[in-house]
């Protein structure tokens, strides 16, 4: 069977948009934050930011302190629409001030922002990013990192997320690993998909969510190549229990502490001085799939 018969086959006749074409061709989108080639690190705090120019990032930073703009080739889903992709950095001063916890001393945050958009965390929607290491400034693989997640309206659960690094509550044992960990409270959680966090490609995530069914799929490539199924649609409690529902895309650095019985990691566990530490990023955007239309 081609991989497209696959495809289809799998998601029960999914119309497909090859990314050799234009990704807005076939597939209508809910959400586009693959940055304009004219952009700049300011960009992000403005009004013109495709994400909230406000969060989430250390309490005395600004974005323009953040944000860099690698000499890479870029990312798969960004070269039809001549966007560009982007550097996070994280160090000692990434400690946010949460509205509702105070400031976060335990955790080091630099994260891109969807919020207040409900359409993207309702109906049938299939997210695309695309991450690749900075192996001038590697991250510390003993901790915990989580690179991209949908958390709940009232911050309480993490629906599904993206991480790489150690297990939170394992032994700190470095690990270049990434992974596709899903609902937070479940026991144990699932873990739906993992590969190696290889340096000096790009890795292209698809994570397909059906909200209504609460059932996720992830789709995995590198570099060029088309995004193949690597979960089929799977069960997933990805729609919550009111107030736990709805909620906002997280996508960057968030680095969680290492120690034995954390009982609050936003508050307790170690991190280590002179953090300095850098992760790329690109081809954010979501497929609207309700019709069946997911972006390979």
């Amino acid at each position: 069977m081609s991989p497209l018969a696959f495809i289809l086959a799998l998601f029960g006749g999914l119309a497909v948009s090859a990314a050799s074409e234009s990704p807005t061709a076939d597939c209508k989108l809910s959400f586009d934050g693959r940055v304009p080639l004219s952009s700049t690190p300011e960009t992000f705090s403005s009004a013109q930011s495709l994400f909230n120019p406000k969060y989430v990032i250390g309490q005395n930073l600004t974005w323009a302190k953040i944000i860099e703009f690698p000499e890479l080739p870029p990312p798969r889903f960004d070269i039809p629409v001549l966007a560009k992709p982007l550097g996070l950095t994280l160090t000692d001063e990434s400690t946010f001030l949460s509205g509702s916890e105070g400031v976060e001393t335990a955790l080091r945050r630099t994260e891109l922002l969807v919020n207040n958009k409900d359409d993207t965390v309702s109906g049938h929607k299939t997210w695309h990013f695309s991450f690749r290491t900075d192996p001038s400034r590697p991250l510390n693989y003993s901790h915990e990192y989580l690179l991209a997640f949908h958390e709940a309206a009232d911050f309480q659960a993490d629906f599904w997320s993206v991480k790489a690094g150690a297990l939170l509550e394992g032994p700190a044992v470095p690990s270049q690993f990434l992974r596709v960990e899903g609902y937070k409270w479940d026991m144990p959680v699932k873990k739906f998909f993992e590969a190696p966090l290889v340096d000096g490609v790009w890795h292209n995530m698809g994570i397909n969510l059906d909200f209504n069914n609460n059932m996720i799929s992830v789709l995995y490539s590198t570099d060029d190549a088309p995004l193949e199924v690597v979960v089929p649609p799977t069960f997933n409690n990805i729609s919550g229990k009111a107030p736990t529902t709805l909620g906002e895309m997280h996508f960057g650095l968030q680095k969680r502490p290492t120690g034995a019985n954390l009982e609050n990691f936003l508050f307790e566990g170690y991190q280590e001085k002179g953090i300095n530490e850098a992760f790329f990023f690109g081809g954010i955007f979501q497929d609207d799939s309700s019709t069946g239309c997911v972006t390979l």
